[in-house]
């Protein structure tokens, strides 16, 4: 009888985890694939600034804007061929130095929106001036994107 009411008191406390509450509330956590992470140098195209790209000709103009800034940096992103017709882009750019990043930390997608939340998981002291970025893809949606 004691394994019994253990048991059913273990699959209660498997069932109300930090998931199901987050369903309860219609939120859902997505994951992101990386495209490319690093820094720009002498950038002089881009402020600090967060992006969404819905179609290959802006996806297009970023990639030659990277190159043209930092010389064949596009070479390191992990995919630059992006179906369009089922995943959107979002890019973050800060402006900071080469010992920082801009981390895109969480998206989460809502009845209303998509939220995306951006940090700098890495301060950095130096005195040059960088332009970190990151860049993901997710699937496409029509739900307006809120950066935070």
């Amino acid at each position: 009888m004691k394994i019994f009411i253990l048991s059913l008191v273990l699959v209660f406390i498997s069932s109300c985890n930090n998931s199901d509450d987050v369903n309860k509330f219609g939120l859902q956590t997505i994951m992101p694939v990386l495209v490319g992470k690093g820094h720009l140098n002498n950038n002089t195209i881009y402020n600090k600034q967060n992006m969404i790209i819905t179609n290959d000709n802006d996806w297009q103009k970023l990639l030659t804007n990277f190159n043209t800034i930092d010389n064949n940096i596009v070479a390191t992103f992990k995919e630059t061929n992006i179906d369009f017709d089922n995943y959107q882009i979002i890019v973050s750019i800060d402006v900071k130095n080469r010992s920082t990043t801009v981390d895109i930390t969480n998206i989460v997608e809502s009845i209303n929106n998509i939220t995306v939340t951006i940090q700098n998981s890495q301060l950095g002291l130096t005195q040059d001036v960088a332009f970190p970025f990151h860049i993901v893809k997710i699937q496409k949606s029509q739900k307006p994107i809120i950066f935070k």
